[in-house]
């Protein structure tokens, strides 16, 4: 890999890190405030429609059986060994799988629509909810076939195009939300407008993958059923991955309020709403990493490859060590100040839930490069088999330790395949030695730890339930860590990589204000 496209690849992936990272403080900023605004104005009971109906909405994404992760892995793969036809053919193949399984939407919908009668209480309420159901579901069938112009996105690496049209799709979904809402409109017409939203955005990706990869073009050329057999065997262990991460993260609150209550729900909420914003950041920052390896496997460029890994080692190890334990010493007083002292009986879970989500997230790269190689059949046996240490611990330990106990579950789980089972199956299939790996990864950890603790010392002053001593107190741990991470953790090829792609950032957000994304 030259300096050239290094350099190329460094801005692409800087720019969408910072956009991703944007949408998602946006979209948790938006939903903090518009929920109790959706709630005032429509009303528990329709809001509890409208809660059950994007609950069903939300299942027909397995419906992918992932797929699209397929279609980004083998457009990837094609891209690093420079063969365009084969990225027409895997595209148009794309395309016409992915409509296939929009159709299967539609007739779920249907069948969904038809059947509400027997779930709601009146015809009225019956009337309602298949209306909105059928709105929602022609939505999320009219974007299964544009996942196939996502994955071209992914695999040129265009993710900030892909965040700055999520942006633009929040910001159109929240307008037109605020709009219906205060001109007295009903869940319908919240329906309709949700459609309306994304519409233009699904409109927008087709058009602008389409710029950048001027071979993505429909023709009738004839689909090859091997590669769809391909396909599917890599998709097929993605979906069973993603079922994994049902059982690791989804399962809690059934088992706390099956076991404890549900007022211990709530409590347990405060804290897993963090773990699941520390996953989102992480996989904001390092989940891109896989075209970038997919193209290096394709290109059989092994030693570009293992740089790329341990490069974004340091990078997933700094931020999830940063993350970890900040929410460990900063957690306590915010509980208290935004929550009250009552749910300070969540700091502990919230502790246990961060060294759990730390074991996960800081091998997200090692994750992405089993993905990458093909290697990644047996890691979802592994997520399968932590989601399952996970919910029988949790189970056992659930009544003696209450919510922490459950957490203690995930801990558990994410120490026996993070820590013990996954280094050594990717030293295995990599080609890795064990040893150096866990040599390596010890010595960032150590690194991101000391620079940490520095940075909580200097801050400490600031641990009170006081918004702006927090606020004072973390700004100031992270300039800290920051530089500290910057002088000590990254090397010197690595310090210039992040100031090349710092200084050609500039760049990227010119490109996406000349169509109109973001401003420049």
């Amino acid at each position: 890999m030259t300096t050239e496209t290094l350099n190329s690849t460094g801005r692409k992936l800087l720019s969408g890190s910072v956009l991703r990272l944007v949408n998602l403080f946006l979209s948790a900023v938006t939903s903090f405030f518009l929920m109790p605004f959706i709630v005032h104005h429509l009303g528990d009971r329709l809001y509890g429609f409208w809660s059950l109906a994007a609950a069903f909405i939300g299942y027909y994404y397995l419906l992918d059986f992932g797929f699209s992760s397929a279609v980004s892995q083998y457009l990837c793969i094609a891209i690093g060994q420079n063969n365009s036809d084969e990225c027409r053919s895997i595209f148009n193949a794309a395309v016409r799988i992915q409509s296939f399984l929009g159709c299967l939407v539609l007739l779920l919908t249907a069948g969904i629509a038809a059947a509400a009668p027997w779930f709601c209480k009146s015809p009225e309420d019956a009337a309602l909810f298949w209306k909105v159901i059928a709105i929602l579901g022609v939505n999320v069938a009219i974007s299964f076939p544009i996942r196939a112009y996502s994955g071209l996105l992914d695999a040129e690496l265009r993710f900030d195009v892909q965040s700055g049209l999520g942006i633009l799709g929040l910001v159109l979904r929240t307008g037109l939300t605020v709009w219906v809402i205060t001109h007295g409109g009903g869940l319908l017409a919240l329906a309709w407008m949700t459609l309306a939203a994304s519409l233009p955005v699904l409109a927008l990706q087709a058009w602008l993958a389409r710029r950048e990869a001027p071979w993505a073009r429909i023709d009738r050329l004839r689909i090859d059923p091997e590669k769809i057999r391909r396909f599917f065997s890599y998709s097929i262990y993605t979906f069973l991955s993603v079922i994994g991460d049902i059982f690791r993260f989804q399962l809690d609150a059934v088992v706390i309020a099956g076991l404890i209550g549900l007022v211990a729900v709530t409590h347990y909420r405060v804290a897993s709403v963090f773990s699941r914003y520390y996953i989102d950041i992480i996989v904001s920052v390092i989940g891109l990493i896989q075209p970038v390896l997919s193209r290096l496997h394709g290109a059989q460029d092994r030693a570009g490859l293992e740089k790329v890994l341990f490069f974004s080692i340091r990078v997933s190890m700094c931020c999830s060590v940063f993350i970890g334990f900040s929410l460990i010493f900063w957690g306590k007083p915010f509980i208290a100040r935004w929550m009250g002292p009552q749910y300070e009986d969540a700091y502990w879970p919230l502790v246990v839930l961060s060294l759990a989500v730390l074991l996960d997230v800081s091998q997200c790269p090692s994750i992405s490069l089993l993905y990458a190689t093909f290697n990644h059949r047996f890691y979802t046996y592994l997520n399968g088999a932590e989601g399952v240490i996970n919910l029988g611990f949790s189970l056992v330990l659930a009544r003696p330790f209450g919510v922490l106990g459950v957490a203690l579950g995930t801990l558990i789980g994410a120490f026996v395949v993070r820590v013990v089972a996954l280094p050594l199956w990717v030293c295995r299939v990599s080609g890795l030695h064990y040893g150096e790996y866990m040599k390596f990864l010890a010595g960032i950890f150590l690194r991101c730890m000391a620079i940490m603790g520095v940075a909580i010392a200097v801050s400490a002053w600031g641990l009170r339930p006081s918004y702006p001593w927090l606020v004072s107190s973390a700004t100031l741990a992270t300039l800290v860590y920051a530089v500290g991470s910057f002088l000590f953790v990254f090397d010197r090829a690595d310090r210039e990589t992040l100031l090349v792609a710092a200084r050609l950032r500039r760049v990227a957000s010119t490109e996406l204000a000349a169509v109109g994304v973001v401003d420049p």
